[in-house]
């Protein structure tokens, strides 16, 4: 890589935060096995601990392959034969709710094609979702007061009482899937699912500073969280309500849900972990998690033809979608200077990777900003990546 290329990254940082777009932030690239750039801004250090939110599901989806690969679960298995509030499953039409033609499938929840919503205001679906989540809260709050503490699979399984959104299969949402298969996970291996990540890929991996919750002698490590005020994206630091809404009011208690689609909290070197052994085909520090062929499959777009042209999310033209994360499927569309089969996701604040198998590149970006990322400044960091490939 040209490393000269490299360094317009801090020219745009240092114009994103002149115009206080961006006040904290990290990021590291890796070419060929490499670091070729590694750089922190504002108010982060190189040990900040960062809420990844939805960068928790490509972790997910790790976790249920290598039971796959164990030949514990079968990707066609239905969800209910591990989660009971699964069965008889209804779905929410205009002239009212209907039976699921077909059972939820661990397949469905990867890919996002379950029908399941998360909690919202757009439809019938996700005005349920989002009251049964605010009651959830309070009763799984009120049971660990009470030390009578609320399991991962009691709160997974009454998820399943919300009618789904569409027939399983029939197009694109994404939603609590990765959550069910958490639950999922939990009831196959026996244990707390924070404790079987602790086992199987923290530890390995030597994410030693990954989990639900964060200790109290780390809370200082926290990375400070801000909140655009206007339309220009200028920042501010964010205020309690802010925190509320994200559910970090009280980062250092165990959730009262060890969500497997949200919930980790993690650091720079500690997901670059994760993202270095994606890049290296599923080895890390000559320790194998995943065969070759499971990594290859896991990198593949999932949906077909009828389900591609539902994806809604903007940050996402010209990818498909497969396992809990993107892949891109056409650079053109995507406006990319990028490669086919480059994959990855993002998490709510704005955090970010990519893996480029054709390439053997990988990009992680931090930061903490309450209405996530911005597409464009997204793009541009892309951009900079690629255009100094030269090898």
């Amino acid at each position: 890589m040209d490393l000269l290329k490299l360094e317009k990254m801090n020219e745009l940082l240092s114009d994103e935060m002149k115009n206080q777009r961006v006040l904290g932030a990290s990021m590291l690239i890796e070419h060929k096995g490499k670091p070729v750039f590694r750089n922190v801004y504002g108010s982060d250090k190189e040990d900040t601990i960062y809420k990844v939110f939805s960068m928790t599901k490509p972790i997910t989806a790790m976790a249920l392959m290598m039971l796959y690969e164990q030949g514990k679960v079968d990707l066609y298995d239905p969800v209910e034969k591990y989660l009971p509030g699964y069965r008889d499953m209804k779905v929410c039409t205009p002239e009212g709710l209907v039976d699921a033609k077909e059972k939820i499938t661990l397949r469905h929840c990867l890919n996002m094609t379950s029908g399941l919503v998360y909690p919202g205001a757009e439809s019938e679906p996700e005005i349920m979702m989002q009251k049964l989540y605010e009651s959830l809260h309070e009763r799984a709050v009120a049971a660990r007061e009470a030390g009578k503490p609320f399991s991962n699979l009691d709160i997974v399984n009454e998820l399943g009482s919300i009618p789904l959104l569409f027939q399983p299969g029939e197009a694109w949402h994404y939603g609590i899937s990765a959550d069910v298969i958490g639950g999922v996970i939990e009831e196959v291996a026996g244990v707390p699912y924070g404790k079987y990540l602790e086992e199987t890929i923290f530890k390995p991996l030597e994410m030693v500073d990954t989990g639900f919750f964060v200790p109290e002698e780390k809370i200082h490590r926290l990375a400070q969280v801000y909140s655009r005020v206007d339309e220009e994206g200028h920042l501010q630091k964010a205020d309690e309500k802010a925190y509320a809404w994200l559910n970090m009011y009280a980062p250092t208690k165990p959730p009262y849900i060890e969500s497997a689609g949200g919930g980790l909290y993690s650091t720079l070197e500690d997901y670059s972990h994760f993202v270095q052994m994606l890049t290296a085909g599923g080895v890390y520090k000559g320790k194998r998690f995943l065969g070759r062929k499971t990594m290859e499959f896991l990198a593949m777009n999932q949906l077909n033809e009828k389900q591609l042209p539902t994806i809604y999310f903007d940050s996402i033209y010209g990818y498909g979608y497969g396992n809990l994360m993107r892949v891109m499927l056409d650079t053109t569309v995507a406006a990319s200077n990028g490669s086919v089969g480059e994959y990855g996701w993002d998490g709510l604040p704005g955090t970010y990777f990519f893996v480029d198998p054709k390439e053997e590149l990988m990009f992680v970006y931090m930061q903490q900003i309450e209405q996530g990322a911005d597409q464009c400044f997204r793009r541009k960091m892309r951009q900079i990546i690629y255009g100094a490939i030269e090898d």
